[in-house]
């Protein structure tokens, strides 16, 4: 096989590793699961991926998933 060949499957992994990382301090939203089985109620579960900072936690800011200060 050429180098070519090589060289754009080296690429295309890089990539695909380089974009499954988070960036530094951010979170994203994995699953959003939400239950209806009950009449006029609503359960909504969420699972989150989160990249902290130093010192920093997972929490919530305005309901969502975010980084936020560990100390108190």
């Amino acid at each position: 096989m050429s180098s070519t060949f090589w060289a754009i499957m080296i690429l295309a992994s890089l990539l695909i590793v380089y974009c499954s990382q988070l960036a530094a301090g951010t979170c994203e939203i994995v699953t959003l699961d939400r239950d209806s089985s009950q009449p006029r109620r609503t359960i909504a579960r969420q699972t989150a991926r989160c990249a902290c900072k130093k010192g920093e936690i997972a929490g919530t800011t305005r309901a969502q998933p975010a980084c936020v200060d560990g100390k108190s």
